[in-house]
């Protein structure tokens, strides 16, 4: 397995540049659950609204992964992202609680779908197998690096210009990422996959990593969700400090390991990061602000930094050269599939049970499922050298 392959290409910076904007797009809907708290509604529809968006999103996925395949990623990239800019639109209208909302949502998950599914999938295609993971891994440091000011920026707009000017801004942002893709040469790789198929990635070698991608997708999606309500509820703190600490701890764990991952076992280092993850939910009642919500954007960070390009590369390694691009569409899937349930049922837990016993019970769930995989499957009790598979 060579990890001297180049990497750093043109198509793979302008992807990058592409992505860059269009997560300065997305993270400014880390306000979105405040601002429809503002409008009155309560923390069970909250997560019943952003769920929406996320599972058409995930409905989609395979259909958008086997379209992205046949040649038309750079087509399904700027039209996810033009999507995106058109989909944004209403919410410069919406002041009221009403069913409008949910078809915004739908529309916003359907423009995210298609352009995920075809960015991992060129990612996928394009990518060397001994650098899979530093590949992933670099490409996600262009979501995180407007993560890092977001939270600081999006406060900023909102102070200035109110929820309007921050819905604008997000407009001009996919606007921008939808360029990049007509620049961009289409790889050469092509996935003929049939959709009768898909029963492969109901199997062990494939399961037990989607289902470590809806973990991580769970505590990622209680915290991105319901955090910033929970400040706004409380009173105190700044979601600004804990996106900047995470998305920093994102950052450097990606520079800092960008090789070594893809020369760890990926089985114990998603075990060890998952468990990251879950200490960051848990610790969030207790950790007050300032420094606290620093700790917790640590933790959570770098379980975030190592899990997804190490679960990324495992599933890769898993799949056949042909079907990388569904391998990731399923694997992101069960990501989104895990934010959905993390904003739809634990937003119930909130109005039952109130904040703190429902970020306990989600760093439950998410430490119960990472020990399961030792029962599951026997790579993750003899992990080994990374290897590509066929």
């Amino acid at each position: 397995m060579s990890h001297s392959a180049p990497l750093y290409d043109r198509g793979y910076i302008l992807l990058n540049a592409s992505n860059l904007f269009y997560s300065f797009y997305s993270v400014i809907f880390i306000f979105l659950p405040a601002y429809l708290f503002r409008l009155g509604i309560r923390e069970g529809e909250i997560g019943l609204l952003m769920a929406t968006g996320t599972l058409v999103a995930v409905a989609l996925k395979p259909l958008n992964a086997s379209i992205a395949g046949r040649g038309y990623r750079m087509v399904l990239i700027s039209a996810g992202a033009f999507g995106a800019a058109a989909s944004t639109v209403p919410w410069l209208y919406i002041s009221s609680p009403g069913p409008v909302l949910y078809l915004v949502r739908l529309a916003q998950g359907v423009a995210f779908s298609m352009f995920t599914a075809a960015s991992f999938s060129h990612v996928a295609a394009a990518a060397p197998p001994g650098r899979r993971a530093e590949a992933f891994g670099i490409f996600g440091l262009a979501f995180f690096l407007p993560v890092s000011v977001g939270g600081w920026l999006g406060e900023w707009v909102i102070r200035r210009a109110d929820y309007a000017g921050l819905f604008a801004a997000a407009i001009c942002m996919a606007v921008l990422s939808a360029l990049f893709p007509f620049w961009i040469r289409e790889p050469k790789t092509r996935e003929r996959f049939s959709f009768a198929s898909l029963s492969v990635f109901l199997g062990r070698a494939f399961l037990v990593p989607n289902t470590a991608g809806y973990l991580f997708g769970m505590a990622y999606g209680t915290i991105i969700t319901f955090l910033p309500v929970y400040l706004l509820e409380i009173g105190k703190g700044s979601i600004g400090v804990f996106v900047f600490v995470y998305a920093m701890t994102v950052i450097a764990t990606r520079v800092l390991g960008r090789r070594l991952l893809d020369r760890l076992p990926r089985e114990r280092m998603t075990l060890f990061a998952l468990l990251l993850l879950g200490a960051g939910n848990l610790l969030i009642p207790f950790a007050g602000t300032g420094a606290g919500l620093a700790a917790v954007g640590a933790a959570a960070g770098g379980g975030h930094g190592l899990l997804f390009p190490a679960l990324s590369a495992l599933v890769l390694d898993r799949a056949k050269s042909d079907a990388g691009g569904m391998a990731m569409a399923m694997f992101t899937g069960a990501f989104d599939m895990g934010m959905v349930t993390g904003a739809a049922a634990f937003g119930f837990v909130v109005e039952l049970c109130g904040y703190g016993p429902m970020f306990v019970s989600a760093a439950a769930a998410v430490g119960a499922g990472s020990f399961g995989f030792f029962l599951l499957d026997p790579s993750f009790r003899k992990a080994g050298r990374p290897a590509p598979g066929p």
